[in-house]
C-alpha cells in the first residue's frame, strides 16, 4: 500500500506575512518622519524667513558693553530704532521697556528676555519671541509681521542667532541678535521700535 502524498501548502509572499507588513508600516513610518523633518528644517524650525529688509541703520556704530547707553540723538522711527545697544545677556534677563534698555537684576520685575540655560525665553511665560532667518536687518513691522505669525515662548540660540522681541505689554518692539560669549553671558545686540504706534 502507497502512502499518501503529503501536500505542501503554497508559500505565501514575505509582503503577505506579517512580519513584511510590520516591516512595510515601519518604513512608511520613516519615510513619513524624515519628510516632516526635511520640511522643519526647510521652513526654518518653525519660523517663517520674512521678506529681506535693508535698515538704516545696519551700518550704525555699536555701543559698549554695559547698561545700554545711547546717543542723545537716537529716536525711534520705523526705519531707524533706538540703538544699537551692547548689553550683557544672561539669567539675570534684560529690560527693553528701560530707556536706554538694560541688563535687569534679580529683584528687577520689567524683564523681557532671559537666558533659560541656553535658551532666549521670553517673560513673564507667553510668547513674545520669534526667530528672524531672513537675510539684512528687519524694520519694526517686519518684526511685528513675524511675531503676529510665529511668536513663541522659547527658542535655543546660538552665536548670530537673531530675534524679533515683543515686550511685556506690548510697549515695545525689538531686534535682538547674540553676538558672542562673553564672560558672564553673551553679548546681544538690540535695537528697540515702539510697539503699539502705527
Amino acid at each position: 500500500m502507497s502512502e499518501p502524498q503529503r501536500g505542501t501548502a503554497p508559500r505565501t509572499s514575505f509582503w503577505q506575512s506579517l512580519a513584511g507588513v510590520l516591516t512595510a508600516v515601519a518604513g512608511l513610518i520613516t519615510a513619513l518622519v524624515g519628510v516632516a523633518a526635511f520640511v522643519y528644517q526647510v521652513a526654518g524650525g518653525g519660523s517663517a524667513a520674512a521678506p529681506p529688509t535693508r535698515s538704516s541703520n545696519a551700518s550704525a556704530p555699536a555701543r559698549a558693553v554695559g547698561t545700554g547707553t545711547s546717543p542723545p540723538s537716537a529716536t525711534p522711527s520705523d526705519s531707524a530704532g533706538a540703538g544699537p545697544f551692547e548689553l550683557l545677556f544672561n539669567n539675570n534677563g534684560v529690560d527693553l521697556d528701560a530707556d536706554p534698555p538694560k541688563v535687569a537684576t534679580r529683584s528687577d520685575p520689567d524683564i523681557d528676555i532671559y537666558d533659560s540655560g541656553g535658551s532666549i525665553q521670553s517673560f513673564p511665560i507667553w510668547a513674545g519671541l520669534a526667530r528672524w532667518s531672513a537675510a539684512g536687518v528687519p524694520s519694526r513691522q517686519d518684526c511685528l509681521s513675524l511675531l503676529n505669525s510665529f511668536a513663541t515662548i522659547d527658542s535655543t540660540y546660538r552665536k548670530g542667532s537673531r530675534y524679533c522681541v515683543h515686550t511685556r505689554g506690548d510697549v515695545n518692539v525689538a531686534f535682538v541678535e547674540f553676538v558672542a560669549p562673553i564672560e558672564g553671558g553673551w553679548k546681544i545686540r538690540v535695537t528697540v521700535w515702539p510697539g503699539t504706534a502705527d
